[in-house]
């Protein structure tokens, strides 16, 4: 049994992957444009429309519930396959759209406790929670995506695992392999002095021009993983 739960989820996040990832992405400035649409029509509707799927509305003979989740699932992919760096950077407007949503959350979870039953204002946490997940999925997807494309500036073309881009890492700001479990922040922070003497623009004069800016990356990448 536990074989069979392991190749299932294997295999779904395989799917999962090749739909949300996309690894050889040419910028398109109208597709990153509508992503950016769709990330902002998603902060503002997704909990709203999850709420709508609850009741079991018919348009003629078709279900509004899975218009509305395949809407959502269209906005997921083209958000996660179209990412770009507008939709990491802070807006004062979605975050205080965030707070209101709450708020609005949870005064329709009472009414809904006290109008229509508790089993149903249950429901509807159920659903909230999963509008919450379904966006930090979102945002940890664009994130991954982001990571691929800066890796990819750094070190080249080409599909890279998550233990490839912390080897490839640490090879750059130590010059060699070390386990990760060995280094410490204090590790990290000395090689990195040694290193930017070595390589800073006004003392290195080899072929890599960008060496610098490459170290500087794998050490906030390195610095940035013992915090978490």
């Amino acid at each position: 049994m536990k074989t069979i739960l392991k190749t299932f989820f294997a295999l779904l996040f395989v799917i999962a992957d090749k739909i949300f990832i996309n690894k050889n992405r040419i910028p398109n400035k109208t597709m990153e444009s509508v992503a950016n649409t769709a990330h902002s029509l998603f902060i503002y509707t997704s909990f709203f429309t999850l709420y709508a799927a609850l009741f079991d509305i018919k348009i003629v003979t078709t279900s509004l519930a899975m218009i509305l989740y395949l809407l959502l699932f269209s906005q997921s992919v083209v958000i996660t396959r179209y990412f770009n760096q507008k939709m990491l950077e802070p807006k004062e407007s979605q975050v205080s759209t965030l707070k209101l949503i709450n708020k609005i959350a949870f005064i329709i979870f009472l009414s809904n406790w006290i109008f229509i039953s508790f089993g149903f204002a249950l429901l509807f946490l159920f659903f909230l929670l999963l509008n919450n997940l379904l966006y930090i999925f979102i945002i940890m997807q664009i994130k991954k995506q982001k990571e691929q494309a800066e890796f990819k500036q750094q070190f080249g073309e080409g599909t890279y695992s998550k233990e490839d881009i912390l080897n490839k890492h640490i090879l750059n700001l130590f010059e060699k392999s070390i386990d990760i479990s060995h280094l410490t922040k204090s590790d990290i922070k000395k090689q990195y002095r040694t290193m930017a003497k070595r390589y800073h623009p006004d003392i290195y004069k080899g072929d890599d021009p960008d060496k610098f800016r490459s170290i500087n990356s794998s050490y906030k990448y390195l610095l940035e993983l013992q915090k978490g």
